[in-house]
């Protein structure tokens, strides 16, 4: 049941993002992960010093959390389902051996959600550094939108001479435009270092590094 949970979450998010260029229902807007993260909520009231209305959104997290328990990290975050299927996917058939102080280690994302709290407080934003909504949104901006754009410009390009023998004069010079990011590499970095920490322990960024995490875990009950 987890998994399905977590396959189709991901698969909510990748959908609203290939429609977030696209008039949406208002009940469904396409960066609802970003409106229901509580992290991203507060950092962006305090950062601004007022009300933010699309923080509200937050509150369904919240509360469900308080009622519920912790289950949005376990089923339905986007960011822990990707860090999942990767780790299936490239150390599934390794051997990895208990971190030694553990529990320490677990104390970082507390004191990482410290520093944000306190840096929006003072005005500046830097929950989005570490946010996994927030970090799973630009590797899809900057690494899996271009890759997938430069993908479907090779197959128009080799399917190009088809277009021109059958007359489809639209599809012959279709070609989409190439952005090109210069967070694209840094990006990458970042979520590639999170994917290869679980060769050290499964879910290592959830664990020991996610401030969504910890908000989530002190107020769960």
């Amino acid at each position: 049941m987890r998994r399905i949970l977590q396959v189709l979450s991901l698969l909510l998010f990748s959908t609203l993002f290939v429609f977030a260029t696209y008039k949406l229902p208002d009940w469904l807007p396409a960066d609802i992960y970003l409106r229901l993260d509580p992290l991203l909520g507060i950092n962006a009231v305090f950062a601004a010093r007022e009300l933010i209305h699309r923080a509200l959104w937050s509150l369904i997290l919240i509360g469900a959390t308080l009622v519920i328990g912790r289950f949005f990290c376990a089923y339905l975050c986007p960011m822990g389902a990707s860090i999942d299927f990767l780790d299936l996917l490239f150390f599934r058939k390794k051997k990895r051996q208990d971190i030694k102080a553990a529990s320490s280690l677990r104390k970082v994302k507390y004191f990482l959600l410290i520093i944000f709290i306190m840096a929006a407080i003072t005005g500046l934003s830097l929950a989005f550094l570490t946010d996994p909504m927030s970090l799973l949104t630009r590797f899809y901006t900057f690494f899996i939108y271009p890759l997938a754009i430069t993908l479907i410009n090779l197959i128009l390009d080799l399917l190009r001479p088809l277009f021109q023998v059958l007359g489809w004069v639209t599809l012959s010079h279709l070609h989409y435009f190439q952005s090109v990011y210069y967070m694209t590499t840094i990006t990458l970095l970042i979520f590639g270092g999170i994917i290869v920490l679980n060769r050290l322990a499964p879910r290592f960024w959830c664990r020991y590094l996610c401030p969504l995490g910890a908000f989530l875990s002190l107020i769960s009950p």
